[in-house]
């Protein structure tokens, strides 16, 4: 008895801690160089995690071996074959776009702006693109609840794109969960757990 009541506790208690939404915020600045600042929050901001990149100096990248490099290519060869067979399991992508509308409904977008100064080299490339999109920005703009400016700029004579953009959204985390069992336990993702078994037997046999 204290089982069956003990599992309904805690059955209650996760179907709760579900049910807080967790928050995210996303900033890109794209100036000199590209930086990112990306903010997890739950429990109405008590509990937060920040991820920076694009800060700091770039880290020297290491030359793999030769026997890594051989390892590699096998592996990527391996993965391209099963990547050909999973696109040929009935209905398996027919399920994951059906899945990534189901997880989409499921967000709630806060706030979403974004302002952007675009220069392609040629004033008259630049007036002729980047003006015509920046009308479609600008009736995005008025017409949806979201800001959206793109600016045309006759700096250089380079390609250079500079600007700011915000996201901020909401989303509780059990509203995901019948769209991924719906995903998980359908006849065409079983299938494509099946390819991707054999082929890890395979690979390591």
């Amino acid at each position: 008895m204290w089982v069956v009541v003990a599992l309904c506790i805690l059955i209650a208690l996760t179907a709760l801690a579900l049910s807080v939404p967790v928050d995210l915020d996303a900033r890109v600045e794209v100036h000199a160089r590209p930086k990112v600042l990306l903010k997890v929050g739950w429990l109405f901001g008590r509990v937060s995690k920040t991820v920076r990149s694009g800060e700091g100096a770039p880290k020297a990248l290491k030359t793999p071996s030769a026997k890594k490099a051989r390892q590699r290519t096998k592996r990527s060869r391996g993965g391209a074959r099963l990547g050909w067979d999973l696109l040929h399991v009935s209905g398996l992508l027919r399920s994951v776009a059906h899945t990534v509308g189901r997880l989409i409904r499921c967000i709630k977008i806060r706030k979403l702006q974004a302002v952007f100064r675009v220069d392609l080299g040629d004033p008259a490339d630049t007036a002729l693109l980047v003006g015509a999109a920046s009308q479609l920005a600008m009736f995005a703009d008025l017409w949806s609840p979201y800001s959206f400016q793109l600016m045309p700029a006759f700096d250089g004579e380079t390609l250079r794109c500079d600007g700011e953009a915000e996201l901020a959204v909401r989303l509780r985390p059990i509203c995901t969960i019948p769209p991924v069992l719906g995903f998980v336990f359908a006849p065409s993702t079983l299938k494509a757990i099946v390819l991707v078994v054999r082929s890890r037997w395979k690979r390591n046999g």
